[in-house]
């Protein structure tokens, strides 16, 4: 008796998440993220090359900060992958991931009852476990980078906000990252304060340092950046080098957001 073959069946498989281009320290593929009925997050793609700057422009309500905030773990997307260096990083300890991606934000948030310097090692101590001479010793070199060693046992309160940001950043960097993340981080200064604080991220971007900056400092976007990104509804709109954004958009979207702007 003839027996008839049954047609082979493959089971389905779920595509797997495009990998980044060799030299890509950070990038995100087909991010989504919504608070409710409110899609805040829509597909979002980008690659951030290592040892470079790319800055994320946009209307307030855009997706630029919580784009961020998915990067570091501190929201997870609905849907999508985080990578760094290669490498997915969601199932990852958030806290683990937290001292390779620095992130630095719109307001301070130092202990006001601690010295800068006891600001900065406090981290040091509890999270790479350093002893407090090695955290100490660490914490006056990144101080020093940010031109703030002498304010090493000031309390925050006595610092301008400029100052009290400076202090922020060099605590991101004491952990050593491999990425920095700024958000919005001169929009809570003074306008005379903002500079400082520019001139900092210029500083670490000139001598290497990853970094995804939300900004509305369009004038620091143009001159430090190597990639702008234009999101607008939770995408990104446009991307290219400054000179392309800036100078010659493609979409109308784009091109009305800078005429409001520049």
């Amino acid at each position: 008796m003839s027996t008839q073959e049954s047609p082979l069946t493959t089971p389905a498989t779920t595509p797997a998440t495009p990998s980044a281009p060799a030299g890509v320290s950070v990038a995100t593929r087909d991010v989504h993220l919504a608070f409710g009925s409110n899609r805040v997050l829509r597909g979002v793609d980008l690659d951030v090359a290592a040892a470079s700057t790319a800055c994320v422009i946009g209307p307030s309500g855009s997706g630029k900060s919580t784009l961020l905030r998915v990067v570091n773990r501190l929201l997870e997307p609905d849907r999508g992958d985080v990578l760094l260096a290669g490498r997915s990083v969601l199932g990852d300890n958030p806290d683990h991931l937290r001292q390779r991606v620095g992130m630095v934000f719109q307001h301070f948030n130092l202990f006001p009852h601690k010295s800068v310097r006891a600001n900065i090692t406090l981290g040091l101590t509890r999270l790479k476990r350093l002893s407090k001479d090695e955290a100490a010793e660490r914490a006056l070199h990144h101080l020093d980078r940010v031109g703030l060693a002498h304010k090493a046992d000031a309390r925050p309160g006595t610092l301008s906000g400029g100052q009290q940001q400076r202090v922020a950043i060099a605590r991101a960097l004491a952990m050593e990252p491999e990425v920095m993340l700024f958000d919005e981080a001169t929009s809570a200064l003074d306008p005379e304060l903002v500079k400082g604080v520019l001139a900092t991220m210029a500083d670490l971007a000139a001598g290497g340092m990853t970094m995804l900056v939300v900004t509305h400092e369009m004038g620091f976007a143009r001159s430090v950046a190597g990639q702008v990104l234009f999101m607008d509804h939770g995408r990104v709109v446009e991307s290219g080098p400054p000179e392309q954004v800036f100078e010659a958009p493609e979409s109308d979207r784009l091109r009305h957001f800078l005429s409001q702007v520049l």
